[in-house]
């Protein structure tokens, strides 16, 4: 983040805007204004793929990024573009770029500032352009969790109750999906929490994702869970398959919702056609720049300006390239891991249900052994070594046979 940086100027296109040739242009100078509002990086994305479908439209062009400050946004920290800072004075940007794109909250005007209402363009219009800015190969690369496609994923910035965490485990469990988890670290234990009541686990896919990669969790998602209506609306735009959670929802409802929602009732998501509102817009813009072709030009020389433009933009794409490789690479380490630490919890579970069934095959085999000592006890050996009781009877017998033979042994003795 930084001071506005100058577009890269062209030498056709500063002998345009000279005033040279009136009637057309070279190089056309964008710049759009990511807005950072709200829970998620939904609008942000969306002005991604607005600025990237004007960048189309109106070919050759020159776009760059700005967004408003102060602003406490983590998406500031999406290394895959260079950003930005709208200076103080809005002015400045009018000598910088032929036009900027954004939607202004303010009541000021500026000549060089299109607005998408003028073309009837609102910010849900804007989300209908992600998936084309979602491109298979971008979704692929930038996923930060592979492993976990196809998984429930459950945003938990808003506190999730005891039903929601009842039937998305009941409906983990019919399905085999996993869930994962999105939000404060602090709801996401308390919904885990919740979920180990139903013996299901949940996953944290990162709370620091750029926008493309919360786009790419998004799109591979099999069905979202989700209170913000910016992210249900990003869903459904995508697949269709999300659950908008109320206030009020029941254990019905919510089922309901979730068995809909994997259907992929496509009946139920936006059919919108914006051709017409593009077309507009970028004609808007285009229009926009060719009245201003006439205004002045930095002091500094073509190639001065060209040479600059090419270092900072350089630089930039350098360090770009340099982060966004070692975040993708960390977030692919962290996924490898995962996955491998799934496969030794299972592991150790197969372990463990093979040592219980052992102890008690071990035990049946003991308990027959002891049986089968004791039957051959009884067949071969006899029952001299077997524990009896006291037979008394022969206990009597022997006492009158001993004292017979102590009264005889008296009367022996006596008749001496």
């Amino acid at each position: 983040m930084g001071s506005v940086k100058s577009p890269t100027t062209d030498d056709s296109s500063v002998d345009v805007s000279a005033g040279s040739s009136p009637g057309g242009r070279e190089v056309l100078r964008i710049g759009v204004i990511l807005p950072t509002e709200g829970q998620h990086p939904v609008n942000w994305l969306a002005a991604r793929a607005l600025g990237a479908e004007l960048a189309w439209r109106n070919s050759p062009t020159d776009l760059q990024w700005f967004v408003q400050l102060p602003t406490a946004s983590t998406w500031l920290n999406d290394t895959t573009i260079a950003i930005n800072a709208v200076p103080e004075n809005v002015l400045e940007m009018g000598g910088e770029l032929d036009v900027v794109v954004g939607f202004n909250d303010s009541n000021n005007t500026y000549e060089f500032w299109v607005d998408p209402v003028s073309a009837e363009m609102t910010m849900n219009d804007a989300v209908a352009l992600i998936p084309r800015y979602l491109t298979p190969s971008l979704v692929e690369e930038a996923h930060p969790a592979p492993s976990l496609s196809k998984s429930i994923l459950v945003d938990v910035t808003t506190p999730c109750s005891d039903v929601v965490a009842a039937e998305v485990s009941r409906h983990a469990l019919s399905r085999s999906l996993p869930i994962s988890l999105i939000g404060p670290m602090d709801e996401q234990a308390h919904f885990a929490t919740q979920l180990a009541r139903h013996d299901q686990t949940a996953t944290d896919v990162g709370t620091d994702l750029d926008p493309e990669q919360f786009g790419a969790l998004i799109q591979h998602s099999a069905v979202v869970v989700t209170s913000d209506d910016s992210l249900h609306h990003l869903a459904r735009v995508l697949h269709g398959r999300t659950v908008l959670l109320e206030a009020d929802i029941d254990d019905q409802q919510i089922q309901l919702d979730l068995w809909r929602a994997v259907s992929d009732d496509t009946s139920d998501r936006p059919h919108i056609s914006i051709e017409q509102k593009m077309d507009r817009l970028a004609e808007i813009v285009e229009q926009t720049a060719l009245l201003r072709l006439g205004r002045s030009l930095s002091e500094r020389t073509i190639e001065q300006e060209s040479e600059r433009n090419q270092q900072l933009i350089a630089l930039g794409n350098q360090q770009s390239v340099h982060w966004v490789q070692q975040r993708r690479r960390s977030q692919h380490t962290i996924d490898e891991l995962r996955n491998a630490l799934r496969q030794l919890e299972e592991e150790r579970d197969s372990a463990l249900t093979d040592a219980a069934t052992s102890r008690l095959e071990l035990r049946t085999q003991h308990r027959r052994l002891n049986e089968l000592e004791m039957r051959v006890a009884q067949l071969d050996q006899g029952p001299a070594r077997l524990p009896r009781t006291v037979d008394w009877s022969s206990v009597i017998s022997q006492i009158e046979r001993d004292l017979v033979t102590i009264l005889r042994w008296l009367r022996r003795q006596l008749g001496r």
